[in-house]
């Protein structure tokens, strides 16, 4: 019974060694699937912090792009106003096959003489001033802009804060500063 009993335990170290073995080999196993797990979790991190920092910058640049548009609208809004403000200003209205030009008016220069600058619309027929209020009208009452006439050898109102290229490009979204925006209504001889 001695030789079963010495027997039974060196076939149980036996079978004991080997499955040591085998769960050393499995442990082994799992640590490099956790290694392998961590290390392609900390690279899939980087990337998405990554991709997320890369679409922060996307929408930030897409925002900037929104606000440059708007602003060129609003210029151009101002320009084809100007434009039917000149219209409305010269009694004649145009005349023959060419368009009458709009130019911003320079401070201290008479439209005069800046319509003469011009290579091919040399005449001033009028100079405007305007301004428009942001929104949506809410009254048939509700003023939504105001405007000038003047002659065209006039210098008039020298306001440098109403000088579109004296202006910062960003000025025409400024809600708490009336600006009268002045321009030369010129046309061919």
């Amino acid at each position: 019974m001695f030789k079963f009993a010495v027997l039974f335990c060196l076939v149980g170290l036996s079978l004991s060694s080997k499955k040591i073995k085998a769960l050393k080999a499995d442990l082994a196993a799992m640590k490099a699937d956790y290694d392998k797990v961590v290390e392609d979790t900390n690279g899939s991190m980087e990337e998405l912090e990554t991709a997320i920092a890369d679409l922060v910058k996307a929408v930030n640049d897409m925002k900037a792009e929104q606000a440059q548009r708007d602003i060129n609208n609003q210029w151009q809004a101002l320009h084809m106003a100007a434009a039917a403000a000149c219209r409305g200003s010269t009694p004649e209205g145009g005349k023959g096959p060419w368009s009458n030009s709009v130019i911003p008016k320079e401070n201290g220069v008479k439209c005069n003489d800046q319509c003469k600058r011009n290579t091919d619309r040399t005449v001033c027929k009028a100079e405007v001033s305007l301004t428009g209020y942001p929104g949506k009208a809410t009254s048939y009452t509700q003023k939504v802009g105001h405007f000038y006439n003047y002659e065209c050898d006039g210098g008039w109102n020298t306001d440098i804060n109403h000088n579109e290229v004296a202006a910062d490009e960003a000025a025409i979204t400024k809600s708490d500063v009336t600006a009268y925006y002045r321009f030369c209504c010129c046309a061919k001889p």
